[in-house]
């Protein structure tokens, strides 16, 4: 049914309706100019104002008496709007002369609206009383005794605003203290209110506002829209106590804030952060009783005269039990308080919820211990909701560029929406070029957030200042006792010292610590701390780094990390050590973490210097040919060009002419010049059989992707199997023992003493072997499946996620689409996720939406590829075409439907279903069974950080 918007007949005449708006706009205008007397009590040097039932007031001042009429008019004010308020003054003023009323006796006519001209010349003239004042907007300041009068009612609501933001509420809603102060003064107008007199005393106000606060404290409005953090907690999860930790900027309130929307029970929000312990129950009780029976009802009942806060919070407690009610009591900020004040106020409420949030600082340790709760903490936003966030901004990045935000705010809300606005204002929306400019520490101009840190570490201790100082410079998470050691390796303060820093710089928020009892400096911080320890020279700036530099190497010894080996290749570039550089720019393990952009500059340029030994120089030369190589790069051939003249030149050995002819090899048959590769294959066998088995097995497999390349499968097959059952012996595995297992369960089986090199060198043959095979025709999943485990045994994402993808395309090439999913969701998808590789996450899960579409599950392949949208202007051109040729695909077969699945054979799905762990016979559809089940509340697997039911369950 559908109404009209315009009444059939109007219930009030025009005349009637506008003496109704005229009466309500002057009584909410005397409400307004009675609330700024009362916020401005304090600066009148009020004692008492009363509120009269004509809803005009008093202000008792200290032997003077203030009567105040306030008139509200869309015209000017004349004579005959007051002329009764006058008579009324007269009669006032008889009756103080009479002794009748104390004290003397003042008049003022407050009015937003000027006095006409025969009502001005009254005022100025010299019979006018001298006792009686007349207010307007532009009346003289000097004569003035209130708060200026506005000239219309939004400009009276926006004053008083601003007197309730100068009270010390900093929680409350200036606008929410004024509406609730123009209720009870409406309220005490009219009398009806036993518990309201109709005056109010200056003594009193700060407890009444305080009241207010407490009755009507709240929750902020979430943001919007509101991006889900990562893992983020649910509100009610049947625990009684909860504590919910982040940093300063993480969100906690937000998320309160968003979850208590949609809470079936009462929630009470406080934060206690200037609350001093002593008073934390009193004031809770207050808060809890005030916003359960804020109504009046049985209220006297629970805040009995010397009832503690304790008893008071027992009471309800018991109220709430007997009810079967179930009520949240959320406190924020509780790393403030005093832990033995907390802890009896959460047992005193024992029938009550609780939800701490904090900060990893405090006495929250203790909390944790004596209450027996766990800590759930806020981890930030995914590199997903990073990238919707700076679309909504028109922002552009890629997933590269939002992991490294994410990097480097710690993924905390409120940086990375500030970063995406300086990223905005200053870098014409670039991430990538914001992040590139905070990491390199090269700031065009100082930004507020420098200053104010700069000033902080300033006011530091010495020994605390210097400690941020060396701890800039390390740009990965360290254990507590890796940075002791290097701290007192830099010259640092002693081990006591440096911990007793260490609390201190959590306890401002600058450091920033981990689960695992890692320690990092907040990165805003070490740009800061980084230029400080600029000032005292390069040869003490490089000596620091070269202390760091040895305690990452002894790091590395003992636990690998990606970052930690970044780390280590940029510090050894800083410090000069061109030999380390080269050594691990070398190993093809190196280029598969990621951190060649931070040694490439540091190889250009020693690969051109004439200091550097050849033999090092030939190397950097060879670091670089194999990432131009890698990259597709036309500088491949210049590099080589410049690995002949050098071995020309010093006349360098054999392993230095085969380390430059495969390459050259590889470079020939790349680019389809058979001959040219045959001939050097030739003149390479000699050399090679002069060499360890180590090189000749390197060897083979190169000959093996140059056959590969030039076409000839046949061949790459005949050379690449027997080389990989040499490499299975060398590790003391077999196909056979592999089968059933993952890379955790693979490790413990190695022979004693396997080389990575070979492990990786193994999974490199099983690639070429399925490549081969692709070209064959032939169906062989194994070896991908094989080298997949290798690859993740030796720690090599980049290929780890190329040979992934491939695998997933063997699948749908071969029409089998089942397969494919289960593929991408056991193990690619779950790869993506312990890894992080932001370069593979676009593709990996545009990828998976295809998956999706050809399973028919059109929905979710659409809504994935939604949820990739916002990193497309961050792309490069070929990755935007690839990311419209995917969502064009999906549309085409939600239209037209999938190929027919093809059911492969029985045999192949029970090696395949091994490869799982799964020994039992097969079914129709092996590779469902095989899989295991995805749990509704586990994450899902496609990295969104969402529960897989709210995801693609």
């Amino acid at each position: 049914m559908t109404q009209s918007l315009a009444p059939a007949e109007s219930v009030l005449d025009p005349a009637q309706l506008v003496r109704i708006e005229a009466v309500h706009r002057g009584y909410l205008f005397q409400h307004l100019c009675a609330v700024q007397c009362l916020l401005s009590a304090a600066t009148l040097s009020a004692q008492t104002v009363f509120i009269e039932t004509d809803e005009d007031f008093e202000i008792q001042l200290d032997g003077t008496r203030i009567y105040v009429q306030v008139k509200y008019r869309k015209t000017t004010l004349s004579w005959g709007d007051i002329d009764s308020t006058m008579a009324r003054f007269d009669d006032l003023r008889h009756s103080h002369n009479r002794k009748e009323r104390q004290g003397a006796a003042q008049f003022i006519v407050i009015s937003n609206s000027a006095p006409n001209g025969p009502l001005l010349k009254k005022y100025e003239a010299d019979d006018w009383p001298v006792d009686v004042t007349l207010e307007w907007p532009e009346s003289e300041p000097t004569r003035r005794i209130l708060p200026a009068p506005q000239a219309n009612l939004m400009e009276a609501i926006q004053e008083t605003c601003r007197l309730a933001e100068r009270l010390p509420f900093a929680t409350l809603a200036p606008e929410t203290l004024v509406w609730k102060l123009a209720g009870v003064v409406q309220l005490a107008a009219t009398g009806e209110s036993e518990a309201l007199n109709h005056a109010f005393h200056a003594i009193d106000l700060p407890s009444l506002f305080e009241q207010l606060v407490m009755q009507l404290q709240d929750l902020p409005l979430p943001p919007v829209p509101y991006r889900v953090q990562q893992d983020e907690p649910d509100l009610y999860t049947g625990e009684r106590v909860r504590m919910i930790v982040g940093y300063s900027g993480a969100g906690k309130t937000s998320w309160l804030a968003q979850v208590a929307q949609h809470a079936p029970s009462p929630l009470v929000y406080l934060d206690v952060a200037d609350t001093p312990g002593a008073a934390l129950a009193s004031t809770v009780a207050r808060e809890v009783a005030g916003r359960l029976y804020g109504d009046g009802h049985k209220l006297g009942e629970l805040l009995l005269p010397g009832a503690s806060g304790r008893e008071i919070l027992q009471h309800i407690s018991r109220r709430l039990n007997e009810r079967g009610e179930i009520l949240t009591v959320a406190l924020d900020n509780v790393h403030k308080l005093p832990a033995d004040d907390l802890i009896g106020l959460i047992q005193a409420g024992r029938d009550i919820h609780f939800v701490l949030l904090c900060r990893p600082e405090g006495e929250i340790a203790t909390i944790e211990a004596v209450v027996g709760v766990t800590r759930e903490n806020l981890h930030g936003w995914s590199p997903d909701t990073v990238a919707a966030a700076a679309y909504a901004a028109h922002c552009h990045s890629d997933p590269a560029d939002c992991q490294k935000l994410i990097d480097l705010t710690g993924g905390l809300p409120l940086f990375v929406l500030s970063a995406i606005s300086v990223a905005g204002s200053d870098y014409e929306g670039s991430l990538k070029h914001l992040c590139s400019d905070i990491a390199r520490s090269a700031h065009t101009k100082e930004m507020a957030q420098e200053l104010i840190l700069s000033r902080a570490i300033e006011h530091l201790p010495d020994t605390v200042a210097e400690v941020a100082d060396l701890l800039s410079l390390c740009d990965a998470p360290l254990t507590r006792e890796e940075a002791a050691s290097y701290i007192l390796a830099a010259g640092g303060p002693k081990q006591q010292i440096f911990f007793r820093s260490l609390r201190l710089l959590q306890s401002q928020g600058l450091l920033l610590t981990f689960a695992d009892k890692k320690i990092k400096l907040h990165d805003a911080v070490r740009v800061v701390g980084s230029g400080r320890l600029a000032l005292l020279g390069e040869t003490e700036v490089k000596a620091r780094q070269e202390a760091l530099r040895n305690v990452i190497y002894r790091s590395l010894l003992e636990s690998w990390h990606p970052a930690k080996l970044t780390m280590f290749a940029r510090l050894s570039g800083e410090v000069g050590r061109l030999d380390v550089l080269v050594e691990i720019a070398t190993e093809e393990l190196f280029h598969e973490m990621g951190a060649w952009p931070e040694v490439e500059a540091y190889l250009e340029q020693g690969a051109q210097d004439g200091t550097v030994p050849p033999d090092q120089r030939l190397k950097a030369l060879d670091a670089l040919a194999f990432a131009s190589m890698k990259a597709g790069s036309d500088r491949t051939g210049s590099w080589l060009d410049q690995m002949d003249a050098l071995i020309m030149e010093h006349n360098l050995g054999s392993e230095e002419r085969l380390r430059v002819g495969m390459k050259r090899m590889n470079f020939l048959a790349g680019n389809g010049d058979r001959k040219g590769a045959e001939i050097l294959i030739a003149n390479l066998e000699p050399v090679v059989k002069r060499l360890s088995p180590g090189h000749q097995r390197v060897f083979s497999y190169n000959v093996a992707c140059a056959h590969l390349s030039l076409n000839d499968a046949a061949a790459t097959i005949k050379l690449i199997e027997p080389l990989i059952e040499k490499y299975y012996d060398l590790i003391g595995l077999t196909p056979k023992l592999v089968m059933g297992k993952n890379a955790p369960d693979l490790a413990p089986m190695l022979k004693a003493g396997s080389d990575v090199d070979d492990i990786k060198h193994l999974a490199d043959s099983l690639d070429v072997l399925a490549k081969a095979s692709d070209a064959e025709s032939k169906f062989s999943p194994i070896a991908r499946i094989h080298a997949l485990k290798f690859y993740d045994l030796a720690r090599a994402p980049d290929s780890l996620f190329r040979v992934g993808q491939d695998l997933i395309d063997q699948f749908i090439g071969k029409h089998d689409f089942d397969g494919a999913l289960n593929m991408m969701e056991t193990i690619v998808l779950p790869l993506l996720r312990q890894w992080k590789l932001a370069d593979y996450l676009v593709s990996v899960r545009s990828q998976y939406a295809v998956v999706l579409a050809y399973c028919g599950r059109h929905s979710d392949a659409e809504a994935e590829m939604d949820r990739l949208s916002p990193y497309k202007s961050g792309l490069q051109s070929l990755a935007q075409r690839e990311l419209e040729d995917q969502q064009n695909l999906i549309a085409d077969l939600r239209r037209l439907g999938p190929p027919p699945k093809w059911i492969p054979p029985a045999d192949l799905l029970k090696s395949i279903a091994l490869e799982f762990g799964n020994n039992a016979e097969t079914s129709a559809m092996p590779l469902r069974a095989a899989s295991r089940k995805i749990g509704r509340n586990e994450k899902c697997p496609c990295g969104s950080g969402k529960k897989y039911k709210k995801c693609h369950g």
